[in-house]
């Protein structure tokens, strides 16, 4: 109740934002993909108004419908950068389903154990970008999983077997307008989305977990960027991240949705064909992972257009100094759980985490508390180490973007919510330290020691240590991540070879990719070692092998 009386949530739903767009500005663009749209997917650019995306998805919506699935059920989404993927999101929203968005790096193996145990009843996917056959795998998927009573094919032509949702846009003024959902109580507080993530214990190694988040959690989410970007009335937004996960939804999407803005969107082959749909659109901000940011600074330059940068890194904020002039937004993204908009002072450095209740813009005092951030240091056991001198801990988190409620399938799946300490707080497994020169700011440090990746793309490392072990038949193996001078990570295989064993690097990550695992588990380096570092547990000192290897 109290996120109410601040006003940053209420009893609309994402669905109706958008109609209320579509009712406000019907002839205004709403989605535009990239003008190269075919040379990476099926399918010529699109470019819709309000009052077409809205008709849409009212088909859609009806169309789901009508195939009885019945509201709460959960549809995975693996979907490109597309305007008919975000139609196909809302069309979701509107029929009262729950959409489970996948990333696109997901293979086989990694999206039928979260569709199993998601309980996914359907699954959108288009049939292929830049030759990764999507809808093909998806089939594979389905017939592993009894469970799964759909696959549609969205973004144009797809392969037999799955259901074509573009015929159904030539037959839209056919179909009978989409039923109001009957919901208990304020339906803004229903699930519009769930989420795969990972916990990491104290004493355990990670497990799943699923992050269920309402329509007014995505909508304090997206209020986060929006102020702190300062995204007006129409603006125009450029991204190339795919429509799931906080970055694409919560930097991208809900921004776009608020502002009732219009949003270009794509997969480009250069971070110069990016530049060129900001220049092309004349865009107002421009959503860019931080490994690309100074390079689209340098290219936007050159090509005498100007954006503001949303410069979105993960777990580990990545220190990429922009050029001097460079208009940025540092989004950090926290997990799954929470997404932090700091407008940068210097270009040069990116914005620190604030320590306590988080508003946007960050100029207003007044500004409603968004989400707010506390550090937990755990006491030290009997015969352990003390903490550390410097305040080092895991950062907590609570607020209105913060998801608490426990996944309704949780006793089902075995899956369960992150934990959650008292008053509210919710753990994210994220390590931060206090700024010693910045009074109430954190630096974030990483991960916990077991989990690689950041956000929907987050894995167990304990699991790939035994992987890696397997398949190529060493005497012992680990999986270390290792980080660049930017701060961006790459993973490493560290490797014992049995003795008069063979050494073929290239042949064991193509052993590897043939588990059907993602290529954000695939190792970019392949180390042979005299032996993995443990502890007396057995654990794997990661921190420790990943300075040595770094060194090599």
């Amino acid at each position: 109740m109290a996120h109410l009386a601040t006003g940053v949530w209420g009893r609309v739903t994402l669905d109706q934002v958008l109609r209320k767009n579509a009712a406000n500005a019907p002839d205004r663009l709403a989605l535009a993909d990239f003008a190269d749209r075919s040379d990476w997917t099926r399918g010529e650019p699109e470019r819709l108004t309000y009052a077409a995306l809205d008709r849409r998805v009212e088909a859609l919506a009806t169309f789901f419908s009508g195939l009885g699935l019945k509201p709460d059920t959960v549809v995975a989404c693996q979907l490109p950068a597309l305007a008919d993927s975000v139609a196909v999101l809302f069309g979701l929203l509107r029929a009262g389903l729950i959409a489970a968005p996948l990333p696109l790096a997901l293979r086989e193996a990694e999206i039928t154990e979260r569709l199993d145990a998601l309980g996914a009843k359907g699954i959108v996917t288009v049939a292929e970008t830049v030759g990764e056959p999507h809808g093909e795998r998806m089939l594979a998927v389905a017939a592993d999983l009894f469970q799964i009573r759909f696959v549609f094919g969205a973004g144009g032509p797809v392969p037999d077997g799955l259901i074509p949702l573009h015929r159904l846009y030539d037959e839209m003024d056919r179909l009978p307008p989409m039923r109001d959902i009957a919901r208990k109580g304020n339906a803004a507080d229903h699930c519009a989305t769930v989420a795969w993530s990972l916990d990491l214990p104290a004493e355990a190694g990670a497990t799943p977990a699923v992050v269920p988040r309402s329509h007014n959690h995505w909508i304090a989410t997206g209020l986060m960027t929006l102020l702190e970007a300062q995204i007006g009335t129409g603006a125009v937004i450029v991204s190339s991240l795919a429509p799931s996960g906080l970055a694409g939804l919560g930097a991208a999407v809900m921004p776009w949705l608020l502002s009732a803005g219009t949003l270009v969107l794509g997969l480009p082959a250069s971070v110069d064909r990016l530049a060129e749909e900001v220049a092309e659109h004349a865009a107002d901000h421009v959503v860019v992972p931080a490994l690309f940011a100074r390079r689209l600074s340098e290219r936007l330059d050159a090509h005498k257009a100007s954006a503001n940068l949303l410069v979105v890194s993960g777990d580990r904020l990545a220190d990429v100094e922009l050029p001097r002039g460079t208009a940025a937004v540092d989004v950090i993204t926290l997990g799954e759980r929470a997404l932090i908009a700091r407008r940068r002072r210097d270009p040069a450095a990116a914005a620190l985490i604030p320590l306590g209740a988080i508003g946007a813009p960050s100029e207003t005092a007044i500004a409603p508390t968004l989400v707010e951030t506390q550090l937990r240091v755990a006491p030290a056991r009997p015969g352990a180490p003390s903490p550390a001198r410097d305040g080092t801990g895991e950062l907590m988190v609570r607020g209105a973007m913060v998801p608490e409620a426990t996944w309704p399938e949780a006793d089902r799946t075995g899956l369960r919510d992150r934990p959650r300490e008292g008053d509210g707080w919710v753990r994210t497994g994220i390590i931060a330290r206090p700024e010693p020169e910045r009074s109430r700011s954190l630096i974030l440090t990483g991960r916990g020691s077991e989990i690689g990746g950041t956000g929907p793309l987050e894995f167990d490392l304990t699991v790939l240590d035994v992987l890696f072990r397997d398949v190529g038949d060493f005497a012992d193996a680990a999986a270390v991540p290792l980080r660049d001078e930017d701060g961006f990570e790459r993973l490493a295989a560290a490797v014992v070879p049995k003795p008069g064993a063979a050494f073929d690097p290239e042949g064991f990550v193509a052993a590897l990719a043939e588990h059907r695992i993602g290529p954000h588990r695939l190792p970019s380096v392949v180390l042979p070692v005299p032996a993995i570092a443990r502890a007396p547990s057995g654990r794997v000192m990661r921190a420790g092998m990943a300075s040595h290897l770094q060194r090599r």
